[in-house]
C-alpha cells in the first residue's frame, strides 16, 4: 500500500457483543469501522462508475445478457432489466414516490477487476481483519464484490433474497460487508434484514428487482416477504459513511427504493470467506460469479481467484 491510506491506525476491535449479535441474528452493523480515508477511496470509485454508466447509456452499449468474461467487471443498468420484466408480464418492486427525479439503478459485478481503488478496499482496508474477528477464523479469503448505486428517484426496490444460491462456495464462514459513502436512511434506500434467517434453508435466487426466480435448480421459492413484512423480524439500518453492515450469506435481505429527490445511495458489497469455506460449482450460481478452473468441489479457497486478504498473526 502507498499514500495516506496505508498509514492509517489499525482498525477498532470487534466487540464480543458484535460477534454474538452476528451469530444470533445473522447480521450486525459495525458502526464507524471504515476510516474516513477509505470512505474517500470508495467515493472515487463511485464517481468513476457513474461516469462509465453515463457514457454507456449515451452510446446504447448496455446488454442484459450475463457475461462469461472472468477478466473484467460487468456494469448493468437495472432499469433496463426492470423494463424487460414488465414487458414480459412480471412485476417489478417499486416504492410509491412523489419525486420527479428519475435516477438510475446501477449494478457492477466484479468491480475489483477494473476499479483499482475498490480492489485496495477489498484487500487492504480493515474489512478483512473484521471478518476474521467475526468468523473467529485464522484466515480470510476475498471472494467477490458488487457495487450498487441507486441515484435520486431510483424507486425500484431490491427484492428480498439470500446470497448463498448465487455463490460458488459452501460452508458457514461467509458474509457480505456492505458499506455506503453517503448517509442512508429509509428514504434513499435502507437495507433490511430478516433476523435469524441465516438458519433457514437455501432458497432460489431471484431477478433482484422482482420476486421472479431464475432457474431454481430444485430450490424452493422465498415467501412473499415484501407483502408481509409485519410477519417477519426485519431490521432496517440507517447508516453513516464508515458504518459497515455484515450479513451471513444465508441471511434474507433486501433494500428500499430511493424516493429522495436529491440524495443518491452509493454502496459496495465486499464478500469474504473463512477457514471452513470450500469451492462448490453451485448450479444456481450465475455466470458472472468468479470461477476457478483449478478447484474441484470441496477444495479450500486459495489462489489468484480467491486471494487471502488477511491471516492471523503468529505470536
Amino acid at each position: 500500500m502507498d499514500g495516506e491510506v496505508g498509514m492509517q491506525e489499525p482498525t477498532r476491535r470487534i466487540t464480543a457483543e458484535e460477534i454474538e449479535t452476528y451469530k444470533r441474528d445473522g447480521v450486525v452493523c459495525l458502526r464507524g469501522l471504515l476510516p474516513a480515508e477509505w470512505v474517500a477511496e470508495l467515493k472515487k470509485v463511485m464517481d468513476k462508475v457513474e461516469s462509465d454508466h453515463a457514457a454507456k447509456q449515451k452510446d446504447g452499449e448496455f446488454t442484459l445478457a450475463a457475461s462469461t468474461d472472468q477478466n473484467s467487471s460487468q456494469l448493468h443498468a437495472m432499469n433496463n432489466l426492470g423494463d424487460l420484466i414488465e414487458q414480459a408480464g412480471g412485476m417489478v418492486l417499486k416504492e410509491k414516490s412523489g419525486s420527479k427525479a428519475d435516477g438510475a439503478f446501477i449494478l457492477v459485478n466484479n468491480g475489483t477487476r477494473d476499479y483499482k481503488d475498490l480492489r485496495r478496499i477489498a484487500l487492504e482496508s480493515p474489512l478483512a481483519e473484521a471478518a476474521g474477528a467475526l468468523f473467529e477464523t485464522n484466515k480470510i479469503n476475498f471472494l467477490f464484490d458488487q457495487i450498487f448505486i441507486k441515484q435520486a428517484g431510483a424507486s425500484t426496490r431490491t427484492a428480498f433474497h439470500q446470497d448463498q444460491g448465487y455463490f460458488r462456495v459452501d460452508g458457514q464462514q461467509c458474509a457480505t460487508f456492505w458499506t455506503a459513502c453517503e448517509r442512508v436512511d429509509m428514504k434513499n434506500g435502507a437495507m433490511g434484514y430478516v433476523k435469524g434467517s441465516h438458519n433457514w434453508e437455501t432458497y432460489a435466487p431471484n431477478a433482484f428487482v422482482s420476486q421472479m426466480t431464475m432457474d431454481t435448480h430444485g430450490l424452493p421459492t422465498l415467501p412473499d416477504i415484501e407483502g408481509n413484512e409485519d410477519d417477519y423480524d426485519i431490521v432496517y439500518y440507517e447508516v453513516e459513511p464508515g458504518d459497515v453492515i455484515v450479513h451471513h450469506y444465508r441471511t434474507v435481505h433486501g433494500a428500499r427504493g430511493n424516493v429522495s429527490a436529491n440524495r443518491g445511495r452509493r454502496s459496495a458489497a465486499i464478500r469474504f470467506g473463512g477457514d471452513d469455506l470450500t469451492y462448490l460449482n453451485r448450479p444456481s450460481a450465475p455466470e458472472e460469479f468468479p470461477v476457478d478452473s483449478n478447484l474441484n468441489d470441496g477444495d479450500p479457497l486459495d489462489g489468484d481467484v480467491f486471494p487471502v486478504a488477511w491471516r492471523v498473526s503468529l505470536p
